[in-house]
């Protein structure tokens, strides 16, 4: 499978308003609000050079289990693929599970689970031009 280019990292927070005052006084950079991503049961926020903090939305759903269970930090690696389709497909021939899939603003994406990738969750993603939640921030 071709990469285009490491698209985000997401870090799993307890608190996401902290966190986004935190990155982005470090970091000298703006996060918009990307909302609540029910499939995946967070709540985002994005800078332009995709750094992602997410935060768990139900306290016994999958994402609060994982930050019960190994604390905040690096969540997710997620790549630009060309082809999702055929990406999928590769994925599920070498026994890699996936997880859940999003779709919305001309994005597509599949997450995978840590535990078939040396504890990374991996996320492969297509669309056409820029991520459509970088340019969310932008004026």
């Amino acid at each position: 499978m071709k990469i285009e280019k490491i698209d985000h990292i997401a870090i799993l927070v307890e608190d996401v308003e902290k966190a986004e005052k935190f990155f982005a006084d470090l970091f000298e950079t703006k996060f918009a609000a990307l909302g609540e991503v029910k499939e995946m049961d967070i709540t985002s926020m994005m800078e332009p050079s995709g750094i992602e903090i997410i935060q768990p939305l139900s306290p016994d759903g999958v994402s609060a289990r994982t930050l019960k269970n190994r604390g905040e930090g690096l969540s997710l690696l997620s790549l630009k693929v060309s082809n999702l389709d055929e990406a999928m497909a590769e994925m599920k021939s070498r026994g890699i599970r996936l997880t859940g899939q999003v779709q919305s603003g001309g994005m597509r994406a599949a997450i995978y689970h840590p535990k078939d990738a040396y504890g990374v969750m991996i996320e492969l993603i297509e669309y056409k031009t820029e991520h459509p939640a970088v340019t969310a921030g932008r004026p």
